[in-house]
């Protein structure tokens, strides 16, 4: 018979070999890493964000787990890079929306400090009964010093003159007078001490208010946050960091600038100092705090392809009438207001006589300028240094970069609408300059603040004219000098109307001066009204300013004290039959 111990071999291998076998496989571990922003890019619409995570692999397959990621982030946009020591790789990004208790340090309170903050609540209402005491005792006082300051007239009043009601001291009038001072200098101390209990009260009520609501705060709060889950396999242990990327749609900048505009003392050439700045908002629900900001042109949001436009049907009505309307005419109006705080300057105080130093020279501050990237079919702007914006819609201003301008000066006026000539300064964009984009402009004139403005799409080589405010050395006049209706014609009959208008721009300047007046003509869109310049006519120089019918333009140079005349005089002639119709 064989020895039990040939048997127990066997067993004990099949055993661990059905343990082997028939064992779940192990699941890739799970390691959940902090990530933190670094760098953010704004797009007019819009932004990336670029995390970065420090990660510690071992050898193997593993998860890496981010948390805390904004939840309505672009989960299309969601990229994942890594580098380490050594080569490992990234497999699937899975992403999901998880609800998180989050906690803020600001919020939480625990027993200890729960019990503090009544406790300390308890404590004030307590002195605040006390001066409630203090107020009623002072209260009695005042109302017995008002009393005995009726005593004299009670006194005199009384049927014995002199001696008063029963019981009553008699005192003289200079006794009186004494006590007249002392009753009023107890009123005044005891007014005044209720003043300041009743201070005292107040700001106790106040630190009462602020600890229960302080009590009252939540001490977590549930928000939904996007999870990240990255796969990836290592063939050894490796340290190393992961970068992720991400758009979101709640952020954007806008442009805006200042304009400012020395006109020149003593004969100096005009400058104008054109400053480009950014406004930064985010509300994505994550603050960015101490990360590198870049301002894009670039408009994702926008799209990637253009629309389709699909065929348009046109037919007959058969069984309707086909209605017709007059054709309409609508003014487009766009205003844009850019507020713009002026700047202080502080001048440093002399140093004492007894010292004898020399006054050190003061050198003017100078703002960051951006680092402009310029590229095919965008531009970057990268903002120098760390900054911080919340996510709470405020916008973070930054100044991007300033650049001077040798501008062309003139005047210019619309004496039909206002007879103020207005100081306008021209100039032609770099056409190697980043395009300028339509922003607010702060108007300068010599350090002075004249106004806002509005700045379209300005493009390298593009031309455009800033308005810096009233001109009050120019001065315009227009008159209407005749106004005549009548008929013409012998065989057909037709309506005449002939205005006549005098325009008159004087310069008080002591120097020459550019100037351009703007005026217009009705224009006809029937070839029966007929609307002509007289012979009489001063001819402008330009018509249909900027492809508008009937708009004229004169432009010339006065010298200092001179005056010119501009005769706007035309006709309109049309069917005496027939009405005009504006």
């Amino acid at each position: 018979m064989r020895s039990p111990r040939f048997f127990v071999l066997p067993v004990i291998v099949a055993i661990l070999f059905a343990g082997i076998v028939l064992a779940p496989p192990l699941r890739a571990k799970d390691i959940e890493v902090k990530s933190g922003i670094v760098a953010v890019t704004v797009f007019p619409s819009g932004a990336q964000i670029t995390r970065r995570a420090k990660i510690d692999l071992v050898k193997g397959d593993q998860t890496i787990v981010l948390r805390g990621l904004p939840e309505r982030l672009i989960e299309s946009s969601l990229r994942v890079e890594g580098e380490g020591e050594a080569e490992f790789e990234i497999g699937a990004v899975d992403s999901k929306r998880v609800l998180v208790d989050i906690i803020a340090r600001d919020d939480v309170l625990d027993k200890s400090q729960r019990k503090k903050l009544e406790q300390e609540i308890e404590r004030l209402a307590d002195e605040n009964s006390r001066l409630d005491e203090r107020i009623r005792t002072l209260e009695t006082q005042r109302q017995l010093m008002f009393r005995l300051a009726e005593l004299p007239a009670q006194s005199a009043s009384g049927p014995e003159g002199a001696r008063g009601r029963a019981g009553a001291a008699v005192y003289a009038v200079e006794d009186w007078g004494r006590i007249y001072d002392l009753i009023g200098q107890r009123l005044d101390m005891a007014s005044e001490q209720l003043l300041k209990y009743r201070q005292q009260q107040r700001e106790k009520n106040r630190q009462i208010g602020k600890l229960k609501k302080r009590l009252a705060q939540q001490p977590a709060r549930k928000e939904r946050q996007m999870q990240v889950r990255v796969a990836i396999s290592s063939p050894a242990a490796v340290k190393g960091g992961l970068k992720i990327k991400y758009q979101v749609r709640e952020a954007s900048w806008r442009p805006f600038y200042d304009a400012r505009l020395s006109t020149g003392v003593k004969g100096a050439r005009p400058q104008l100092r054109l400053t480009r700045r950014a406004g930064i908002r985010q509300w994505s629900g994550e603050d960015w705090k101490n990360v590198k900001i870049a301002l894009s042109t670039t408009s994702p949001q926008k799209g990637a392809e253009a629309p389709v436009l699909h065929p348009e049907r046109l037919d007959l009505r058969v069984e309707y009438p086909v209605s017709s309307a007059a054709p309409g005419y609508a003014d487009k109006i766009a205003g844009v207001v850019g507020k713009k705080a002026a700047s202080e300057m502080m001048e440093a105080a002399p140093a004492p006589r007894a010292l004898r130093m020399a006054k050190p020279k003061m050198r003017v501050a100078r703002e960051r300028r951006a680092r402009v990237r310029q590229y095919a079919f965008q531009a970057v702007f990268e903002i120098p240094g760390k900054i911080e914006v919340k996510s709470t819609g405020d916008e973070k201003k930054v100044a991007i970069s300033s650049d001077k301008i040798a501008p062309r000066l003139k005047v210019k006026t619309v004496p039909r609408l206002n007879t103020t000539a207005y100081l306008y300064a021209g100039f032609t964009h770099d056409s190697k300059a980043v395009p300028l984009l339509p922003g607010a402009v702060a108007l300068y004139r010599d350090g002075t603040f004249t106004g806002n403005g509005h700045l379209p799409l300005v493009n390298g080589g593009d031309k455009h004219e800033l308005g810096f405010g009233a001109d009050e050395a120019v001065k315009v006049t227009r008159a209407e000098i005749k106004r005549h209706k009548g008929k013409t014609g012998v065989f057909t009959s037709s309506k005449v109307d002939e205005r006549r208008y005098l325009i008159r721009v004087t310069n008080r300047h002591q120097t020459p001066v550019d100037v351009e007046v703007i005026d217009r003509i009705p224009y006809s869109v029937n070839e029966k009204i007929v609307v002509r310049l007289l012979p009489t006519a001063t001819r402008p120089d330009r018509r249909n300013i900027k492809d508008r019918r009937g708009i004229l333009a004169w432009d010339f140079k006065l010298a200092a004290g001179e005056e010119k005349s501009i005769h706007l005089d035309y006709t309109i002639t049309w069917p005496a039959d027939r009405q005009l119709a504006r």
